[in-house]
């Protein structure tokens, strides 16, 4: 048996879906093939920013989208381990998803625009030059656009070298809330090089987390666990999930044929300096939709995330010197009861993209003069 679509698109996590969704808006027929069933659980602390935020009310044009998410946050707290830095208030209260409920969602928005999901498809194989898909029980799938968006050990890396020491790994644990209250959003640091830890809050429960460049042979439930028992949560009976993350480095798509594009985390888009993830995913599906319609698809595509191929980039450079022991001691003086600098930082660089990562100096100058306005 064999079937025939416009494109296929492998991976049904937020990148996936929000271009299967753009594209069915646009009457292409699409086949989406996942390698879980869901509900699946992914690995992801679930922080929506604004401009997120914004990005998922254009995919649900018109919906009752609060059901999409589990809890709030009006303030952000640092912590150099059990320390308390600062607790700074948000301009913006953030949203926060659970990615069972938000991916389940997203997939049957999809479905119910009459794009077809297969999923449990693990063992598949992919003829680029004659653009087929074949399935573990033989049928084929014959495309125009193939699109991976897969998460960041994407088969499509295994088509060149993949150095893991490139990605970050990522650890979290679901804790019940009347185990560990919390009021906002909880970073911490210094319990790893090059990284940081969260806690989030999920409405009955709280995501703890921690996430740093991957280093073969380290003990990150070790780490995890000594956090947890720092913050006083007994870890008997705690289930870890873990995942590799993008990590400053975007995969090469010139290297891959016209026909094929990367998404999100297979792409390598996750801001390398806060770990944010969901955003480049929507957005970067939502681009790939788009420019399928243009003369030329692919090299449309990777112009509309020039701007992310960039934040990529300069963000890791700030990633290497901010995780220097000097400038990292400097950085809990600075910003210790210093919510305004906080804040500050978080309605710029985190709610939106307004600073370049190349111009940290200009983003403190501006900040230096609101405190003398104020």
């Amino acid at each position: 048996m064999y079937r025939q679509f416009d494109t296929v698109i492998i991976g049904a996590g937020p990148a996936g879906l929000s271009c299967a969704i753009s594209l069915r808006k646009r009457d292409h027929s699409v086949c989406v093939i996942e390698k879980a069933t869901f509900p699946r659980h992914k690995t992801c602390a679930g922080l929506v920013t604004y401009k997120t935020y914004r990005l998922i009310e254009l995919l649900f044009e018109g919906e009752d989208i609060s059901p999409l998410f589990c809890d709030t946050a009006e303030k952000a707290s640092m912590y150099r381990r059990s320390e308390r830095l600062v607790t700074a208030p948000l301009l913006r209260e953030v949203r926060l998803v659970n990615r069972v409920t938000f991916d389940n969602a997203l997939a049957d928005k999809y479905t119910s625009m009459g794009g077809v999901m297969l999923e449990g498809q693990r063992d598949f194989s992919v003829d680029d030059r004659n653009k087929t898909l074949t399935l573990s029980n033989g049928d084929i799938i014959y495309y125009r656009y193939l699109i991976y968006s897969d998460g960041a050990l994407s088969i499509s890396h295994k088509m060149g070298a993949l150095d893991k020491s490139d990605l970050a790994f990522g650890l979290e644990v679901y804790i019940p809330s009347e185990k560990l209250s919390i009021d906002g959003v909880n970073l911490y640091f210094d319990y790893l090089d090059d990284g940081y830890s969260w806690a989030f809050p999920h409405k009955d429960e709280v995501c703890i987390g921690i996430a740093e460049r991957y280093r073969k042979g380290k003990d990150y439930k070790k780490i995890l666990t000594d956090i947890l028992c720092d913050l006083k949560v007994d870890t008997d009976g705690l289930h870890f999930i873990g995942a590799f993350l993008p990590y400053g480095r975007a995969y090469p798509q010139e290297k891959l044929p016209d026909h094929v594009m990367l998404l999100g985390d297979a792409a390598g888009l996750a801001d390398p300096i806060t770990g944010e993830g969901l955003y480049m995913a929507l957005r970067s599906g939502i681009f790939a939709s788009s420019s399928l319609s243009d003369p030329h698809p692919k090299r449309s595509y990777l112009k509309k995330i020039q701007p992310f191929l960039r934040i990529v980039k300069e963000g890791r450079k700030v990633q290497k010197f901010f995780y220097t022991p000097s400038v990292t001691k400097m950085f809990y003086e600075r910003v210790k009861d210093n919510d305004r600098a906080v804040s500050f930082f978080f309605e710029q660089m985190v709610d939106e993209y307004r600073y370049p990562y190349s111009d940290m100096r200009r983003l403190y100058r501006d900040y230096q003069k609101t405190k003398k306005n104020h």
